[in-house]
Formats: C-alpha cells, sequence, structure tokens
C-alpha cells in the first residue's frame, strides 16, 4: 500500500492542460484567495482572544512589569487596531485578491448593523478622524512667562479614549465568526467543484507526473517564482 502524502503538490497551472483551462484557473485563484482570508481571519481570532485576556488587572501588571516603556493599555489599543483592520481589509478591493464587499448581505444577513459597526471603527478612526474620540483642546497659560502675557500650553488638554474598553468586542467577535462560517462553507464548495471537474488529462499529469519534477516547476518557493513579500501583487 502505498504511502499517503499530506503535503501534496502545487497544481501545475502552467502546463498546457491546465493554463488554457480559464473556468479552472478563475476557481483556483478564487480559492486561494478565499484559504488566504480564512488565515486573516484566524489571525484576527487569536488577536481578540488575547486582547480580552490582556483586559484582566493581573495580565496588566504583568505587563507593566514586563514593559515598563508604555502602558499596558498601549498593547491593547495595538491589538484592537490589528484586529479590526484585518477584518475591514477583507471588504475592501486590492489587486490579486478576492473581496468580500458583495457577499455582505449573504454573510450577515439581518445582522448587518455589527458588520457596519466593525467597518466604521475602521473607515471613521483608524483610517481617518471622525469620531469625538481623542479630541485635544488647546490652553494657555496667562501671566506667563510674565505678568500680562500669556503662553500657549502645548499638551493642553487631550483627551485620550481607550478604544480597548470603549467598543464593542462582542460585536467584532461575531462578526469574524460569521465571516469564517461563509468561508468554510465557500472553501468546501469550490474545493468539490475543482476535485470534481478536473479532466482526464489534468489527473493524468497531476497522479503520473513525479513529484520532485512538479515541486521543482510549479513550487513557487522552489521554482525561481517567490516575489519579495513587498512586491505588488499583479494577479
Amino acid at each position: 500500500m502505498a504511502a499517503i502524502d499530506f503535503v501534496g503538490i502545487p497544481i501545475p497551472i502552467d502546463q498546457p492542460e491546465f493554463k488554457n483551462d480559464a473556468r479552472l484557473l478563475r476557481k483556483i485563484k478564487q480559492l486561494e484567495s478565499l484559504i488566504e482570508i480564512q488565515y486573516d481571519m484566524y489571525d484576527a481570532e487569536d488577536a481578540l482572544r488575547a486582547l480580552r485576556h490582556i483586559q484582566t488587572v493581573e495580565s496588566q501588571q504583568r505587563i507593566q512589569k514586563l514593559l515598563n516603556c508604555c502602558y499596558p493599555w498601549t498593547i491593547s489599543e495595538c491589538m484592537l487596531s490589528y484586529v479590526v483592520v484585518l477584518y475591514a481589509k477583507q471588504f475592501r478591493s486590492s489587486e490579486g485578491r478576492t473581496s468580500l464587499a458583495q457577499q455582505v448581505d449573504k454573510i450577515f444577513n439581518k445582522d448587518k448593523d455589527k458588520h457596519r459597526y466593525t467597518m466604521d471603527l475602521r473607515d471613521k478612526f483608524y483610517a481617518h478622524h471622525e469620531f469625538e474620540a481623542n479630541r485635544h483642546q488647546l490652553f494657555c497659560l496667562p501671566n506667563c512667562p510674565v505678568p500680562g502675557k500669556v503662553k500657549i500650553n502645548r499638551p493642553g488638554q487631550t483627551t485620550r479614549t481607550p478604544m480597548s474598553m470603549m467598543v464593542d468586542l462582542n460585536k467584532i467577535e461575531f462578526c469574524i465568526s460569521k465571516v469564517q462560517e461563509y468561508l468554510q462553507d465557500r472553501i468546501e464548495g469550490l474545493c468539490t467543484d475543482i476535485e470534481s471537474n478536473l479532466t482526464p488529462n489534468q489527473l493524468k499529469v497531476i497522479v503520473d507526473t513525479p513529484k520532485k519534477e512538479l515541486m521543482s516547476q510549479h513550487w513557487i518557493e522552489s521554482c525561481g517564482k517567490k516575489k519579495h513579500p513587498l512586491s505588488k501583487r499583479k494577479t
């Protein structure tokens, strides 16, 4: 009995049997994008779980001892911004990546208000400044530096709002969960579609070509096609 390969091989989309099959290539690209989004949602879920954990008094005290260069709430703010931006990214258009913007009704149904709540955090706070949070009011010092003069007190009165304590984390958690449910269904459906519709010639290439040959020619990590992580996507 042949040993089961739990890693597999890259689908050889540059082979003649594949590269002229526009429908298949479209499905493969869509599936890859959805899996990328799924991993982003895993990261968002983990970060949100960690955020809840570090908001306990005990965790705050530990962070204060470990990172005496900043306040514990600063870490919470960083984590929340990461969660919100990572979530919102999936609903924005970008080159070479599937967007979930057209799937909002299907994903959330009657709970679109929770999605809008989370998106507003990104659109009106993290990416722009439309909320009242963190407003600065300018103060001045009368009779300074001498009587009858005024000196602007630049620090003045700035209200720093701890958003991680202000926002409804349950709504964000709900949104991440709903997206994950949608992704699971879509990914399973696309996998079944691709597996069921490979042509005999396509199956032959995958089954009969030595793994070493396919890996050396088609695996991005080893075939010379790997691009710098910060280079712009084209497809």
